[in-house]
């Protein structure tokens, strides 16, 4: 069934804050499909664009399913409650919200998913996915509602980096809401991301892990804003409110296309914060960080954390500090030991930072099993991976 949603994201204090914004560069060692602004760098993903089972359907209707603790929703195609909630023949999950249809699946969030398709097959996530890429750009709300700390009010929007045959691939795929660093030197002002080719640094730099999560079969919607962390609501949880809607508006490339039950964020350094602040979400399955670090409230989906050793910015300390906050959810700690604070993004897909995210949101919002021993169990891959110093808590330790 066509079931996946996701957010990835890094926190950081409000005093250390990375650089970078989203763009169209190419992931190391992979590749970039057509976008709608021009060609990615890199031409057509490995493997080509995949898919089985053909066009999305809408799926069938809740049956209303009572929730435990709240009030459950009923109807056709209604919401389930605030804990729960059953689809029609289908099981009560946690973290998210439920895919309708015979065998969906509800979670804790509420909303049913219009989406019904294939479950993904399993991919390496050290390497380019078999999806091309397209890039939706300047898209979506106003990233935010307080004036851009670089920009002023000349705020940002979004850009989308999709699998380019979404409509088709036979798959619901999974949503990742990636929120950029921000740069606070006057001095260091980058150029405008509105429409950008990856063809600087600034607009570029992130482009090679959002193009390899796209790459993967996820729904990558990437904030243009470099003030991340503030505003109300947060540039992130506007992008998320949007994609959502999008998923159900018939004239959307997102209609019916997304499994709303898997969501995840992703970000590095200041932009991580926002991932921070919406980490009680209840919409989200998984979490990620990246160089970064910020108390945690309400943590309720699994959570990886990932640091540089080299990094003078946000020390990894801190960054372990934070993740051993987290002990009733799984979580892990990854230090790559010659990664300072930014260098991990151009590593290309056999890079820690690129593959680690790549395979904890397979795992996590694609139940892709067979990558789960890259962190589960005493002799996961990353434990044993010399180029890191790994750490699991307990929940982490069992295969």
């Amino acid at each position: 069934m066509r079931r996946w949603l996701l957010a990835l994201g890094v926190c950081v204090s409000t005093a250390a804050c990375g650089n970078g914004s989203n763009g169209d560069a190419a992931a190391s060692g992979g590749a970039v499909g057509t976008d709608s602004g021009g060609t990615g760098s890199g031409g057509t993903a490995s493997g080509g664009a995949t898919g089985s089972g053909g066009t999305a359907e809408s799926g069938g209707a809740s049956s209303g399913g009572a929730s435990s603790g709240g009030a459950g929703g009923s109807g056709s195609g209604g919401s389930s409650g605030a804990t729960g909630g059953a689809a029609s023949g289908g099981q009560t999950g946690s973290g998210g919200q439920g895919n309708a249809g015979s065998g969906g699946t509800t979670g804790s969030g509420g909303s049913v998913s219009s989406c019904v398709g294939d479950p993904f097959p399993t991919a390496d996530p050290t390497k380019t996915g078999p999806f091309s890429v397209t890039a939706d750009k300047n898209v979506g709300p106003l990233a935010g509602v307080v004036p851009d700390p670089i920009y002023g009010d000349e705020q940002q929007r979004f850009n989308v980096y999709r699998p380019s045959n979404i409509a088709t691939s036979g798959h619901c795929h999974p949503i990742l809401i990636w929120a950029n660093g921000y740069r606070d030197n006057p001095e260091q002002r980058p150029p405008k991301c509105v429409v950008n080719a990856g063809s600087n640094q600034w607009c570029g730099q992130y482009g090679p892990i959002v193009n390899h999560l796209a790459s993967h079969g996820f729904v990558v919607v990437a904030s243009l804003s470099t003030a991340t962390a503030e505003g109300d609501p947060l540039p992130t949880t506007a992008g998320l409110d949007w994609i959502l809607e999008q998923a159900e508006e018939a004239s959307s490339p997102y209609y019916h296309a997304l499994d709303t039950t898997k969501i995840g964020q992703l970000g590095h350094s200041y932009g991580g914060m926002s991932t921070c602040k919406t980490a009680s979400d209840p919409r989200f399955s998984a979490l990620g960080t990246i160089c970064g670090t910020s108390a945690l409230k309400g943590v309720h989906t699994p959570m990886l954390f990932f640091c540089g050793g080299n990094d003078s910015t946000v020390k990894c300390s801190g960054v372990h500090d934070v993740f051993k906050t987290v002990t009733d959810q799984p979580a892990f700690f990854l230090n790559e030991l010659n990664a300072d604070h930014g260098s991990w993004v151009y590593q290309g897909a056999n890079g820690v930072s690129l593959s680690s995210a790549a395979a904890w949101f397979r795992v996590h919002l694609m139940d892709d099993t067979a990558n789960r021993n890259f962190f589960y169990g005493d002799n996961c891959k990353f434990c044993t991976d010399g180029r890191v110093q790994a750490e699991q808590n307990a929940l982490m330790k069992v295969p």
